[in-house]
């Protein structure tokens, strides 16, 4: 009898401990929620879909809905957090908790859309460039 009770004991403990988020996991989470991380990404996911949808206008509005279904904000932080724990300590999460508190956290938060943007814009003119450069030097060197 004592050893099913201590049997039934130890299960509850440790489904009760996996259930129990440690604090730097509760940090990581607050932190995701600061810096926009999982907003980022629900918008990516959002404006593929928006994509999807002008490509297959035929498809049903339900059926729409019911992908819109697939993916929810809570689920990209679970998938978050794992990543954050193997990079960063403690510590820094805390550091980084404050940075993204503090009014130059938030403007960064706010302007990083824009600053992403403007870089990719940036990056393709300048990718184009290099490629016409290596395409000139190429056909020059096969002649």
């Amino acid at each position: 009898m004592k050893k099913l009770l201590f049997i039934l004991m130890f299960a509850v403990v440790a489904v009760s401990a996996s259930a129990q988020e440690s604090a730097k996991t509760i940090k990581i989470r607050v932190l995701i929620s600061l810096n926009g991380a999982s907003r980022a990404g629900m918008s990516a996911v959002k404006q593929m879909l928006a994509q999807y949808q002008k490509a297959y206008p035929a498809v049903d509005s339900a059926v729409w809905n019911r992908i819109a279904g697939y993916y929810n904000e809570k689920d990209l932080t679970s998938l978050l957090v794992p990543i954050y724990e193997r990079h960063f300590s403690e510590v820094e999460v805390d550091e980084m908790i404050d940075f993204y508190k503090s009014p130059a956290g938030r403007k960064m938060v706010e302007k990083l859309p824009l600053i992403t943007s403007e870089s990719q814009a940036a990056g393709k003119i300048w990718g184009e460039h290099i490629a016409a450069k290596i395409q000139k030097d190429i056909e020059a060197a096969s002649k």
